[in-house]
């Protein structure tokens, strides 16, 4: 079977996260797994290396990280990120993975971790999405003109934000929308901020659908809890659900123009038909869902990414 790497985040201890379900369930089908701290990539004597383990056995919450040795990414078959890590570095880690390209496969695509994250992305390409018409600037002024002029409730939020921080919905009509866009672009007005009109079906709830290799493989609802936001972080309450027929196939359609790219394993926020956020580079949504009594899906994750693992599982 094939060496894989898995980049994970640096913690004091082994989390219950992606890297954990889906090493170990790698780990079990014969896949040789390395893990690799993401913030430790550099460059040695013209080789991509970094500070990992191999993994001898399954991982377990909580426990330490195995003693970690000087590794060589190039020595992978196939490189899993599952972490940015450090934002301020993370032009330098993606040039350094770009080094990777011609030698070994990456899940996700470098195009995908780049742009496919990207609210702006979303937004220019209409013939695979719907997504909220969207405007961004530094100008809080040009922006407040924009609300004026067509009226109704707007969200704002940074074009690079997660995690339901900064995301504020405003009208006209409210007297601090002004000072949240100053706010939002910053003193010297040199942030972005986006505005979009509210779309009324999220108050429905938004689904979080898990898509590995242009199949959903398992989805859960995110309702707002006491203000506008959908973010687990923010409070918002979970629940399991179903996919329409009509949602399941549009996630299936938008499934197959990622996999197309590269994108292999994404979450989807969708309160259809509309859009609202890709996440291609550690999607939350397998601990939920089987925190909520449903199944662990990382044998079905890998299924579809590695089919050719499935007569040795």
């Amino acid at each position: 079977m094939p060496t894989i790497t898995l980049l994970i985040a640096d913690t004091d201890f082994i989390e219950d996260t992606n890297y954990l379900r889906l090493g170990n369930e790698l780990l079990r089908r014969g896949f040789v797994v390395r893990c690799c701290f993401m913030d430790s990539l550099a460059m040695w004597d013209s080789r991509v290396c970094g500070q990992g383990f191999i993994l001898q056995e399954p991982m377990k919450a909580d426990q330490r990280f195995p003693v970690c040795s000087h590794q060589y990414l190039d020595e992978s078959d196939i490189v899993w990120t599952l972490t940015l890590g450090m934002r301020h570095s993370f032009l330098d880690k993606v040039q350094l993975l770009h080094c990777l390209k011609d030698q070994c496969q990456l899940i996700n695509s470098l195009d995908a971790l780049m742009h496919f994250k990207s609210k702006y992305f979303l937004s220019s390409h209409p013939e695979i999405f719907q997504y909220p018409q969207t405007y961004a600037s530094t100008s809080p002024m040009e922006l407040l003109d924009i609300i004026k002029d067509r009226g109704g409730k707007w969200i704002a939020k940074p074009p690079a934000g997660s995690l339901g921080r900064n995301i504020f919905l405003i009208s006209a009509e409210d007297p601090n929308t002004r000072v949240i866009l100053e706010s939002m672009t910053g003193p010297e007005s040199d942030q972005y901020c986006m505005i979009q009109p509210y779309v009324a079906e999220i108050t429905g709830g938004e689904k979080r659908v898990l898509i590995a290799a242009g199949q959903p493989v398992g989805q859960y609802l995110r309702q707002n809890n006491g203000d506008h936001r959908t973010n687990v972080s923010a409070g918002a309450s979970v629940s399991l659900c179903e996919l329409s027929a009509a949602e399941r196939q549009y996630c299936e359609k938008i499934g197959a123009y990622l996999r197309s790219h590269g994108a292999l394993y994404v979450g989807l926020d969708l309160a259809f038909p509309w859009v609202i956020e890709f996440n291609v580079v550690n999607p939350g949504g397998m601990q939920t869902i089987m925190s909520l009594g449903g199944e662990d899906l990382a044998p079905r994750i890998i299924d579809q990414i590695f089919p050719e693992s499935r007569s040795t599982a």
